[in-house]
């Protein structure tokens, strides 16, 4: 309902803010990238970045507190 929109923005943004900023910008990257190329192009772009995601602390920092059933302290590295 129009009435809770802003509300519900703002959970998901709260949401948002709480996840790796790395992971954020390059989804965010690869969505923009996405409406400029193909599919082809895109799918091959978005697969590079998520290879190079698996570099960053953040990403280690991901997977050992899915692991170990916490939440993730991200670094923003």
């Amino acid at each position: 309902p129009a009435a809770e929109l802003v509300d519900e923005a703002l959970k998901v943004a709260k949401k948002i803010a709480n996840f790796s900023l790395v992971a954020t910008l390059a989804g965010k990257e690869v969505v923009n990238q996405a409406l400029e190329t193909t599919l082809v192009e895109g799918v091959r772009y978005e697969r590079r970045v998520f290879h190079a995601l698996f570099a960053s602390e953040d990403q280690k920092e991901g997977m050992a507190a899915f692991v170990e059933k916490r939440p993730a302290v991200f670094k923003n590295r």
